[in-house]
């Protein structure tokens, strides 16, 4: 294979598509010389609140009224986002139902949604990797599609895609500046600067931050430096150019957690290891994840026509990372066993291990990616007095590449004892793997949506045809068996009914599905070839009181099969070599989502949403950090401009995650028969929590803002995530942080 042919391809697709599109006659003049066309890619309408928004495009790639789609979707304004202090994309995300943290809190952009992990990040529709969170200040707004979407994510997870718009340049002078400081996660400064060049054509805006945090627990941090600068050329009313260069430097102690207490059972005593404190990080500032990146993006719309309009976009990504992990294993002595018949972790309340010691060793990553990307999309539409087709058709070329990554494990003296250790270096030992993995699909799609009836009646029906190519070439196996090449492709079809009772309620129905190649290593002992995913959908919207209100409920259902979830030994010490192969399941989830907005009036404001579902695999066992009831609020009041309060206004919010099981089921056990298969539970649960959040923010002038976010304003003790036994997260406690904004 030739790695760099799908490069080639993309770029010289990109080069003959803008070529034509800049040699072409100009579109047809709208009315007026300085008329705005809006353009079916883009959202720029109004909504009634700061939190509400009435469209998005992430969806179907073009604009479409939430109310109107087929498929769940949901989005989290600009204005939320700062008023809550997000730090991270989750922060915000979980106020969106159905979404919320999940197994790795400090990198990865790691979320739930649905109950599937969502791992890396999507930004304008283009989807990596990375270790690095991705940095608020570059997002505009947060869309969340929930369930698998063959037009957007054919390949993407079939909870669905947290896509994140980001900042573009607008045509007007605006910027700010702000610094702030706080107890955990702060200690940064931002900038977002916009300009409009003399003419009206051309707009430049700049959005970037430095960051060097002190994170909760001992020595624990993350530090980086990021900016975006970016430009919008307007050719026409109806044509514009937008580019975007995102450079970033990241580096985070790769904090992975502490053990849980050595009596923790299936059925309870999920608490921390005794005889350490709850800020104990077994990790020195050696053992980092650090990352940089270069990421280019390319927008270019145009009007044909009235009628016919076209998108271009295209991404290219240029990361290196390296990531250091410090392991702790198992305890030498065990307390607690699996009982053989019902496959419960118990404590026989006898045995006894007061002091522990654990095993201790790790593995260092060193990995170059590239991706490149290219989408090319068309959009036509007509509409009559009573009907309205909306024809959206495209291509789409990913190109993904890990060069060379590189896993050495390291050892230190153990056994050792967590309460009494001294850290000391790492002795580098074996290396297990130096592994090229290329990725590659590209495809074809159509989407029609009719509107009957002046709008009553919505049909939705798309069709998707993707060729997938995925390759991984282990350099440390002997050959033959070191190259192993996947080339499957699926057809996928969608399609949805939207009926509206009133103006007012919609009913609808929808249908999807995903697949994605699975890409198989030198040690897999499966054949799989792809994953697939399917969902029904069916629910309730309204829209009251001049769209001050949007509430919806939805019930969905999503099948998945061959899921993989990370085998559980390779944590062990000293590391497996070479890691043994994932865990493959087949995966049913369904459940019920309530979500609703409501801007009261243009001072009160409230976003909340609630879920209960199940997300288990095909013998009723629960997946590791998914829990099956969760829920969100938060409300903000602004007091008027006059009076004594002008200027202030206060938020509160709370939300609710129900007990997760804090590590993967796995394997049968020693009284199974073939007539009587017994599981083996899970070892242990991550207890529900219910956190409570406040903000108050001060206009002192035009030009002077302050804000000050209280986190977890109860203080609550809580275990915030985790990947096993020892390996769970420990909640922030009560964290202020205090922000000052200068506009201009």
């Amino acid at each position: 294979m030739h790695p760099h042919k799908p490069l080639r391809h993309v770029l010289l697709a990109l080069g003959v598509s803008s070529g034509a599109l800049f040699a072409q006659s100009t579109p047809a003049p709208a009315t007026g010389e300085n008329a705005v066309v809006l353009s079916p890619f883009t959202v720029e309408g109004t909504a009634a609140g700061r939190y509400q928004a009435t469209e998005a495009t992430s969806g179907t790639r073009v604009r479409v009224s939430l109310f109107d789609s087929t498929q769940s979707v949901s989005v989290v304004t600009r204005d939320l986002i700062e008023d809550i202090g997000a730090g991270r994309v989750v922060d915000a995300a979980k106020y969106v139902a159905g979404v919320y943290e999940s197994t790795i809190p400090n990198a990865q952009d790691r979320t739930t949604i649905r109950g599937f992990q969502n791992d890396g990040a999507t930004v304008d529709g283009f989807s990596y990797f990375s270790f690095a969170n991705v940095d608020p200040v570059l997002i505009d707004r947060i869309e969340v599609v929930k369930g698998p979407n063959a037009i957007m994510a054919p390949q993407g997870v079939p909870g669905g895609t947290v896509n994140l718009v980001s900042k573009k340049p607008f045509f007007s002078d605006r910027g700010s500046l702000s610094a702030q400081v706080g107890l955990y996660s702060s200690t940064r400064g931002e900038l977002d600067v916009n300009r409009v060049a003399p003419g009206g054509k051309l707009a430049v805006r700049i959005a970037a931050a430095v960051q060097d945090a002190k994170d909760y627990g001992q020595g624990n941090f993350h530090q980086g430096v990021i900016a975006m600068p970016m430009f919008t050329y307007k050719f026409s009313p109806g044509t514009q150019l937008t580019m975007q260069a995102e450079i970033y430097n990241w580096r985070a102690l790769n904090y992975g957690g502490i053990p849980i207490s050595l009596y923790a059972t299936s059925t309870g005593g999920s608490r921390l290891l005794e005889n350490i404190p709850r800020d104990y990080v077994l990790q020195r500032r050696d053992v980092t994840r650090h990352q940089s990146a270069q990421h280019y993006r390319a927008f270019f719309t145009t009007s044909f026509s009235e009628n016919f309009s076209m998108r271009i976009a295209a991404n290219l990504i240029q990361s290196n990372a390296e990531s250091s992990q410090f392991n702790i294993g198992a305890a030498t002595v065990q307390v607690t066993t699996t009982d053989a018949a019902t496959g419960l972790r118990v404590w026989d309340g006898v045995t006894r291990n007061d002091s522990p010691v654990f095993p201790l060793g790790g593995s260092i990553n060193w990995q170059k990616r590239t991706y490149a990307n290219f989408q090319n999309d068309f959009v036509y539409e007509v509409k009559t007095e009573s009907v309205k087709s909306t024809t959206v058709a495209g291509y789409a070329i990913n190109f993904a590449a890990t060069y060379n990554e590189k896993n050495q494990n390291f050892t230190v003296a153990s056994p050792q004892s967590l309460a009494g250790y001294v850290y000391a270096p790492f002795t580098m030992t074996n290396v297990t793997g130096i592994n090229t993995r290329y990725f590659r699909d590209q495809q074809i799609y159509l989407n029609e949506v009719l509107s009957l009836f002046k709008e009553r009646l919505l049909l939705s029906a798309g069709l998707s045809r993707d060729w997938y190519f995925s390759q991984n070439f282990d350099q440390i196996t002997t050959l033959p068996a070191n190259r192993i090449t996947n080339k499957p492709n699926a057809t996928l079809p969608s399609a949805g009914v939207v009926f509206k009772l009133t103006k007012e309620i919609a009913l609808y129905y929808g249908y999807s599905e995903q697949a994605t190649a699975i890409n198989l290593s030198v040690t897999s002992a499966n054949f799989f070839t792809t994953q697939t995913s399917k969902q029904n959908e069916v629910g309730l919207r309204t829209q009251l009181l001049d769209n001050r209100v949007y509430a919806s409920v939805a019930y969905f259902d999503i099948k998945q099969n061959n899921f993989s979830i990370p085998n559980p030994a390779n944590s062990a010490v000293p590391v497996p070599s070479p890691a043994l192969p994932p865990l493959f399941s087949d995966r049913l989830a369904h459940g019920v989502e309530f979500e609703f907005n409501y801007a009261v009036d243009k001072n009160l404001s409230f976003v909340g949403n609630a879920t209960v579902m199940k997300n288990r695999d095909a013998n009723n066992m629960p997946f590791r950090g998914t829990a099956e009831k969760s829920g969100a609020l938060w409300t903000n009041y602004t007091f008027d401009k006059v009076g004594a309060l002008s200027g202030l206004s206060a938020g509160i919010g709370v939300d609710y995650l129900a007990k997760r099981a804090g590590d993967n089921a796995g394997g049968v056990t020693s009284a199974s028969t073939p007539t009587n298969i017994i599981r083996v539970q899970p070892t242990f649960w991550l207890p529900a929590r219910t956190l409570v959040n406040a903000s108050v923010t001060y206009r002192i002038d035009q030009h002077w803002r302050t804000q000050l976010n209280l986190d977890n304003v109860l203080n609550k003790d809580y275990l915030q995530s985790s990947t096993g036994r020892q390996n769970v997260w420990v909640g922030t406690p009560f964290n202020a942080k205090l922000t000052l904004t200068y506009s201009f």
